[in-house]
């Protein structure tokens, strides 16, 4: 199985797994990317959600009801799944490294300079954060596409592309992810923030 084949079946199976009782409740599919280790060549995917009765709960711990709303440090934190975790999900991880290795940008020397990683490895660690990046606006278009969010929620819902850190990448691969105007909320937030 291709590393994107992966993602789309983990993918809509996390969708798949929502409780109905919570369905009607969700506003937003989170799905939050982070490198395993700190280490680029790692790169993780986790889908959850956030409710709208979270978003409620959240609201006086937060500067103000956009925060709540929008901020991953105030949502639930489900981990519907962690895709290519090296300990939750050792095919992702194994089909993630051949992804990048088909894609030439695999190493296996680490720095011993400060030279080395701004000469090497940190271009090569740019671009597969950019693949992967990539990768996961096209699994959100294809969940969209294919009706598997709104199979699992009943309506349309945006997901937000995210790390712990909002900025403008943040907000403009959000905006490829979903379909026109669907997450312009969170993207105002983030670039009024």
């Amino acid at each position: 199985m291709t590393f994107h084949d992966h993602l789309r079946h983990l993918a809509e199976s996390a969708l798949a797994s929502i409780p109905a009782d919570e369905a009607d409740d969700i506003y937003v599919v989170s799905f939050f990317i982070d490198n395993e280790t700190d280490d680029p060549r790692q790169p993780t995917l986790t889908i959850g959600y956030n409710t709208e009765a979270q978003f409620r709960r959240t609201i006086a711990d937060a500067s103000d009801e956009a925060e709540a709303r929008w901020n991953y440090a105030f949502w639930l934190q489900n981990d519907l799944t962690i895709i290519a975790d090296l300990t939750r999900d050792p095919e992702g991880a194994a089909a993630r490294r051949q992804w990048i290795i088909e894609l030439g940008l695999w190493y296996d020397h680490e720095p011993t300079q400060p030279d080395d990683w701004m000469k090497t490895i940190g271009p090569t660690a740019a671009l597969i954060e950019a693949n992967f990046n990539q990768t996961c606006i096209q699994l959100a278009r294809h969940l969209h596409d294919d009706g598997a969010i709104r199979s699992a929620i009943s309506k349309p819902v945006p997901v937000v592309l995210h790390e712990l850190e909002y900025y403008e990448g943040i907000a403009r691969r959000t905006e490829a992810a979903n379909p026109p105007g669907l997450a312009d909320e969170f993207t105002a937030w983030v670039r009024n923030g």
